[in-house]
Order: structure tokens, then sequence, then C-alpha cells
């Protein structure tokens, strides 16, 4: 597995955008824990350069920019799979 470095700080976190983002799925991104569960039962998880839990985990350190800059939220395949483990 490769890891990458991330360097945060204040004037890279979007706090406002996990807002509108929980305003507009109804849940919290900051009550997950990164069990990987959601990742684990993701189909398209191998096509995917941030697996859901990493994509949620950017969220929760406010990097959207991260998450807007890949591809990996437009391969969902909205089966919900990550939502229901």
């Amino acid at each position: 597995m490769k890891h990458t470095k991330m360097t945060l700080s204040t004037e890279t976190m979007n706090l406002d955008f996990v807002k509108k983002v929980e305003s507009l799925s109804g849940s919290s991104v900051r009550r997950c824990f990164q069990c990987g569960k959601c990742s684990a039962g993701c189909p398209m998880r191998s096509f995917m350069e941030h697996p859901p839990n990493r994509i949620v985990r950017l969220l929760q350190l406010g990097q959207y920019e991260r998450v807007l800059a890949g591809r990996s939220i437009w391969y969902c395949a909205s089966c919900e799979t990550c939502t229901t483990r």
C-alpha cells in the first residue's frame, strides 16, 4: 500500500464544506471512526484512488479539494453498500 504524506493547516481546511455535505446528506461525517467496512464492501473500490473511508476521512479533515480533484466520487455505483454496513 502506498502512503502519501499530507500536510494539514488551518489554511487548507474547509469545514464549511463538511457542514454542507452533512446538511445535504443528513449524516454526520464526524461519526465515522474509520472501521473500513464501507470500503470493504464497495464494488467499485478497486477503481478508486480514494476508497469510501478515505473520502470520509478527507472530509473530516476539511480536505474537500482533494476529494473533488479525484475521480473516486464519480465511480460510485450508488448501490449504498457503504451505508448499510
